[in-house]
Parts: C-alpha cells; structure tokens; sequence
C-alpha cells in the first residue's frame, strides 16, 4: 500500500507480488524495490509513473531481503546462501556470490552502505560480512566479519554505525532455534 505521510492518507495499493513482501527499500527517488519471498522475484516500483519493473534470478530459493547501493544498483539475499547484486537496466544479477556465508545458512539481512559499492549481509552462520563491490560491479569481496552469536534478522546502517537486530530464531519462523544467542540490539561503531 502506498501512503502519503504529509496528509497521512492512503493513496493506493502496488499489486505484483504473488506471496508476501519479505523486504524492501528505496532511496532518493520515488522508487521502491521488493522481493516476495516465494515467488523468487524482485520488483523496481516507479511510484510516478505507475509502472515497475520485474527481476527474476534466484530459481530454487526465497528470497529474503533486499537494500539499495545506490540509485542504480541494489543486493538481495536469499534461503539458499546466496547474495546478487543488482542493476536496474538489468534483469539478471551483474554479480551472484554462491555460499557466501556458513554452509547450511541463509542469507537473512543485508544492507547497503548508501552510495558506495559496500554493503553488509548477516545470516544464521556465526557472521556479519561486510563486502566490497569491485571492477565496476562485476566482482565483490568480503573485507570484513564480525562475529555473531544467532541469526541476523535486521541490519541497519547510519553515518557512524552498523545496527543489528539478533535472534534465536528467523524472523519469519522457527526452522531451528540457538538457545545460546538471546535476542538483541547489537550496535558497532563504523568508519567508512
């Protein structure tokens, strides 16, 4: 549903998705790119113009969350380990990282460090991984981890620190629980 905020009224509902949104964000402009869980697809809405684009990538898995870079490419992660990076004019991945966390883990929360080629993706693996875009956005790789005790649900970036939301359990159900991680805020200072 799209909504005004200024009058605080409603404006319309954006249909496409077949299965629940399971991320979304958006930056300068009026756009904002979804994924929809099960059915594996991202969508680039263009509010003025009524119109949205429609990317199709991950085949076997759902797709959990989705952050903007920058106003032309964005990073999604999914059930099956795997990070994309994205650009708009584009409907297939410029760059896929397969296994890019533990093995058996999900890629659960991902975040853009807004206009870089960085970004930072946590999961259920015992690691937050902060990557770095390479070659004009053909290659990426990891430059930093941070040690995690649980799963990754949330993960926000500010001017001066990484913000983590950190559970037992996935946010969207209970496939496995850590009785050692408690549920929590991390918050790391950062320098960029």
């Amino acid at each position: 549903m799209l909504w005004n905020c200024d009058e605080k009224m409603y404006i319309e509902s954006l249909y496409g998705h077949q299965d629940m949104v399971t991320g979304m964000d958006s930056f300068l402009q009026e756009r904002v790119v979804t994924v929809g869980g099960h059915d594996k697809t991202m969508r680039l809405w263009k509010i003025p113009e009524e119109s949205q684009l429609v990317f199709n990538g991950h085949k076997n898995s759902v797709l959990d969350c989705v952050s903007m870079l920058n106003e032309e490419h964005f990073v999604t992660g999914s059930q099956d380990n795997v990070l994309s990076v994205w650009h708009i004019k584009k409907k297939k991945p410029a760059i896929t990282r397969l296994n890019a966390h533990a093995p058996q883990s999900w890629v659960s929360a991902v975040a853009g460090i807004k206009n870089t080629e960085c970004f930072v993706s946590g999961s259920n693996g015992g690691v937050v991984k902060v990557w770095a875009c390479a070659e004009n956005y053909r290659s990426m790789e990891c430059i930093k981890e941070i040690p995690v005790i649980g799963t990754v649900n949330s993960i926000v970036m500010t001017a001066d620190s990484l913000i983590l939301a950190v559970g037992q359990e996935h946010r969207l159900g209970r496939w496995w629980s850590n009785k050692l991680a408690r549920n929590r805020i991390m918050v790391y200072p950062i320098t960029i």
